[in-house]
């Protein structure tokens, strides 16, 4: 009788832990990219590659992460960097990048495919 009460406690216990933890698949803490104030905009010249991560189970957040080259002077020869840093998508440019971003998405999924063409009928109908 002592053991089956054990096991009834544990599976109980085992349950309870599980789906309280079902809804926080990161845990407490969020792991997102970007932290701390994030810039308002970067010169466009500057952006070699947009990255975009939208809301997830570990960040609740939609992140802009760009690849930018800054091109600087080191040993009497000029030295492109990358460096990656996060765009405030509540801002202008922000908006643009993710406007932009979804039409080049819509622009993808209708690659490869035919689209009818329609004729144009002597009557003046299609």
């Amino acid at each position: 009788m002592n053991q089956v009460v054990c096991t009834l406690l544990f599976a109980l216990v085992f349950g309870a832990t599980l789906t309280h933890s079902a809804g926080h698949a990161g845990g407490l803490s969020q792991r997102c990219l970007c932290r701390g104030k994030l810039p308002k905009a970067v010169k466009p010249r500057w952006i070699h590659e947009v990255e975009l991560f939208l809301p997830s189970p570990s960040c609740s957040k939609t992140e802009i992460i760009l690849t930018v080259i800054v091109k600087g002077k080191g040993k009497g020869k000029e030295v492109n960097r990358k460096l990656k840093m996060c765009l405030d998508p509540n801002e202008r440019q922000g908006q643009r990048l993710l406007k932009g971003k979804r039409k080049l998405n819509k622009k993808q999924r209708k690659r490869g495919r035919k689209e009818k063409i329609k004729k144009f009928d002597d009557k003046g109908g299609y």
